[in-house]
């Protein structure tokens, strides 16, 4: 009788012992499912007052991110630290433009990447340009690049992609077309 519980008993430990996600362990898939499950939060109260998931506040919060503060940047951030990405972000979102590896800018493909890849997108506009780096005032994860179009997942936007402080309102997938005022970097490990 021992020995009937043991060998399904041995089976069931070294089945726990095995990695479940062997063919997703890149670090693009890890900051890609860590941003998915944050969509839809929203904030509570708004004006960048706080947010209505315990587990988004805490992260945020351990980043530097304080009430009032505007959040997009943050929550890049918060991801790529979740994911072990070395970074060099801040809260201010011309920093989450990585010019040492640069895959889309000025309308422009410039090298390959791969879904392995830890991408995210900076959007410029014309009305900060000449006053701060490329006239960066918003980032986000990109999800999923296409041949004219990027999917992505952002904090501190809302369903239209506003963002002027009375309209922002939580985490939301984004479908932006590559146009000139969007670039994409990548961030990653060093070997």
């Amino acid at each position: 009788m021992a020995k009937g519980c043991l060998i399904p008993a041995l089976i069931c430990v070294l089945l726990c012992c095995i990695p479940v996600y062997l063919t997703h362990a890149d670090d693009g898939y890890c900051v890609r499912v860590t941003s998915a499950a944050f969509v839809g939060v929203k904030e509570k109260g708004g004006n960048n007052m706080g947010f209505n998931d315990k587990a988004l506040l805490i992260l945020m919060k351990q980043e530097g991110w304080k009430p009032g503060y505007a959040w997009c940047s943050f929550f890049v951030m918060a991801m790529l630290n979740e994911c072990g990405i070395p970074n060099t972000i801040t809260g201010w979102s011309p920093t989450a433009y990585n010019r040492k590896d640069v895959i889309f800018t000025d309308g422009k493909f410039l090298q390959a990447f791969s879904d392995k890849d830890v991408l995210v997108m900076t959007l410029s506009y014309n009305s900060f340009k000449g006053k701060r780096f490329k006239g960066i005032g918003h980032t986000g994860i990109v999800d999923k690049v296409s041949k004219y179009s990027v999917r992505t997942i952002e904090g501190n936007t809302n369903e239209q992609g506003m963002r002027d402080s009375r309209t922002r309102d939580g985490v939301y997938y984004k479908i932006r077309p590559l146009s000139k005022n969007l670039h994409i970097t990548r961030w990653k490990k060093t070997n």
